[in-house]
């Protein structure tokens, strides 16, 4: 991915279509750079004014006394390919398209001045975001690329001086979202790295962005606004790397609507909404979903205090002067994941020397005015985080009045610095804003909503879970080799391939499924049927009928040969009706499966993300109850475990009893099918499989494989 440095950090700025009018865009964005004392030139470029704001305008870029390494474009749309032109002549390096009027009026000429952006990018290797941004800022220079209010003002402070908390980068789609991260996270003395706001992203992406500063080291967390993904390949490759480096990314996504899920052959395709790939994505690398600005906000805060010192479990200890509040944050912990056990005798016998009778030291630890007067928040929540029965703790205080708080500055400082376990602060009136500075300079987060609160823990915690787990796996390479015998055959397979020809290539996969004798007539069905003993079924079998019962094509339990003959037959008859220009291979005789409960698996592979496996209950009435489920491949057996666990009827499958390892067995080789052929498959679709009792395995009963088009 690109190094983005030229746009982000670069030495010199050129502004294309500058103004000295504060009061329209092309002069605000002189206004803002010009708040802030930054080192690095500015170069207005206007062919109206000969000085901008105090800074000496130039006819053309390539007037400048230096080549720009940054060109910032607020001009008519029309005249931004000209404009670029003339900068890759002087060897400008990157660009910011601020200017609207492109792809996002979905008109013929917006997408054509987009693609022509995209052209110039293409030709010359220049880095250009854009069009339609608001900007970016790059705090550690003060460069504000950016009309946005958010960074105005001459007496502002970008980042706290003081600060030394882990680093927030916000890149976002959308300008005014992006920025509206950072104005509600600075009033909190959050230390920001980056705003970066990407617009159409007709070059240059968010995650491309992403990628840097992980490159870089320039940014710690992450608050992502994504409206799509223009290269999905890369969300699984960033969201990886920004794991392994323990980088968390905040993201919401908007859209997750079930509109875009199209109609399909196979139920697998039918119900891999887009929306259920990023979950499933987001799950598998540790990617936080936020719901709203303010929640995620307070995720990152917490993040970026304690990055380094995340929880090692789900307990928590409670501290308050409030029985009722401490009561309301145990309900709310509970709501999210998180346990309030009771202290351990040690901890509650060295907190009861210090509580009236009418306190409690049980958990949550009700201290009582007098114990926070006398002792202080610090060293009660030092108390309780020493139990080992807690992982992190959650202090309760009402930081309308400062004074309370600002008798133990040093006392809680030592106390954020020294923990090893994440101490959040939890403030049931409105905070005083030298509360906020106090306790920001302390290390130690400050929360006004309480389920925020809650949840930020609870993220912190599974966010280790996942990438300790994560980290513990075998490395695996990008691309399971495919076996030449099994590429060959799906080769020479039509697209739509049928049970009877798709079980024989998942067999080369190592996945056995339910055998069966093909026949094209009567006599060789009732054949076919005095060979096999007991019961059997017949199915027909054709690439134009992946739904089989739906145009009468099958029987069941029929005994006897003189009942197949016949049943082949019906079959037929009802075929030739309901599907008549239907190509038929033949009809599929296998003996009755077993009774067990009917689970669906299947593979998508067609959104640009790479296979996603899919697990859920089956049978006909699949797309009915869509409980189901997806992950990406490949997965082992504690994947598949996590993947099952997800279905809202996943309780049944034990209680039932019935052979999961058997299952979970299917779902490890279905994967590695997947990620083997996954240049050639687009869809598989196993349902039913039924699972059978402890020992007793499973059965894939029905098959069918679908092949990516054909160029």
């Amino acid at each position: 991915m690109p190094d983005l440095s030229a746009l982000l950090s670069p030495a010199a700025v050129a502004v294309i279509g500058a103004s000295p009018d504060p009061h329209i865009l092309r002069g605000r964005i002189m206004a803002v750079m010009g708040c802030h004392d930054i080192d690095i030139p500015i170069y207005p470029i206007s062919r109206s004014h000969g000085e901008i704001m105090g800074r000496k305008a130039y006819l053309s870029i390539a007037d400048t006394p230096t080549r720009p390494d940054l060109a910032i474009l607020i001009i008519p749309a029309a005249h931004i390919p000209g404009a670029l032109e003339e900068c890759a002549k002087v060897g400008v390096k990157a660009a910011l398209i601020l200017a609207s009027g492109f792809a996002e009026d979905h008109s013929a000429g917006g997408s054509n001045l987009q693609q022509q952006v995209l052209d110039i990018a293409a030709r010359t290797g220049m880095l250009i975001s854009g069009p339609n941004s608001e900007g970016f800022a790059t705090m550690a220079t003060k460069l504000c690329a950016t009309f946005s209010p958010a960074v105005e003002g001459d007496d502002m402070a970008l980042t706290p001086a003081w600060s030394d908390a882990g680093r927030i980068a916000v890149v976002a789609q959308s300008g005014g979202m992006g920025f509206a991260f950072y104005d509600r996270g600075r009033p909190r003395d959050m230390r920001f790295s980056h705003v970066v706001t990407t617009g159409n992203e007709a070059c240059l992406e968010g995650l491309d962005v992403v990628d840097h500063l992980i490159e870089a080291d320039e940014a710690d967390v992450f608050l992502m606004f994504m409206e799509d993904v223009k290269t999905p390949a890369k969300l699984a490759l960033v969201a990886e790397k920004a794991l392994r480096a323990g980088k968390p990314m905040i993201v919401t996504k908007i859209g997750r609507s079930e509109a875009g899920i199209r109609a399909a052959a196979s139920h697998t395709a039918s119900l891999a909404g887009s929306y259920q790939t990023y979950q499933a994505i987001f799950e598998r690398y540790g990617v936080i979903e936020g719901n709203d600005t303010e929640e995620m906000v307070d995720i990152a805060s917490a993040f970026s205090h304690y990055g380094d010192r995340l929880p090692a479990g789900n307990r928590v200890g409670i501290f308050t002067g409030s029985g009722g509040a401490g009561g309301w944050m145990a309900d709310s912990c509970a709501a999210d994941g998180l346990d309030v056990p009771m202290l351990d005798p040690a901890t509650r016998a060295d907190i009861d020397q210090h509580l009236p009778s009418y306190g409690t030291s049980q958990n949550p630890v009700d201290g009582t005015a007098g114990v926070i007067r006398e002792l202080g928040y610090a060293k009660m929540s030092a108390m309780i985080a020493a139990s080992d029965q807690v992982d992190a703790v959650i202090s309760i205080t009402s930081a309308r009045n400062p004074a309370t708080l600002q008798r133990e500055p040093k006392a809680l400082a030592e106390l954020g610095s020294a923990t090893t376990k994440p101490i959040l602060m939890w403030s049931y009136t409105l905070p005083h804003p030298d509360v906020v500075t106090l306790l920001a300079k302390a290390g130690l987060p400050l929360f006004t909503n309480m389920r925020h609160c809650t949840r930020a823990l609870a993220a912190m915690t599974t966010y280790r879970q996942v990438r300790e787990r994560f980290l513990a796996r075998p490395m695996t390479p990008d691309k399971a080799a495919p076996d030449a015998r099994l590429a060959a055959d799906l080769t020479t397979a039509p697209e739509a391939i049928a049970e009877h020809q798709a079980m024989q290539l998942l067999a080369q996969g190592g996945i056995k499924a339910v055998s069966g004798i093909l026949v094209t007539t009567g006599d060789e069905a009732a054949k076919a049927a005095a060979q096999i003993s007991g019961p059997v079924a017949l199915k027909i079998q054709s690439p134009d009928l992946p739904h089989k019962s739906a145009a009468g094509g099958v029987a069941l339990a029929i005994t006897g040969a003189n009942a197949a003959r016949q049943a082949f037959e019906t079959i037929q008859t009802r075929v030739t009706a309901n599907a008549p220009d239907a190509r038929i291979l033949g009809t599929l005789v296998q003996p009755m499966a077993r009774p067990g409960l009917e689970m669906i698996l299947g593979i998508s592979n067609s959104s640009g993300f790479g296979p996603m496996l899919m697990a859920g209950f089956g049978g006909t009435a699949v797309e009915a109850s869509r409980d189901v489920a997806f992950a990406p491949v490949p997965l082992d057996r504690q994947d598949a475990r996590v993947l099952l666990g997800k279905l809202r009827g996943a309780a049944m499958l034990n209680a039932l009893g019935q052979d999961i390892d058997a299952l979970l067995d299917l779902m490890e080789k279905l994967s590695g099918f997947a990620a083997a052929t996954a240049e050639q498959v687009a869809e598989v679709d196993l349902n039913p499989v039924l699972v059978h009792r402890p020992g007793d395995g499973i059965s894939i009963v029905d098959a069918l494989i679908i092949k990516h088009p054909r160029d």
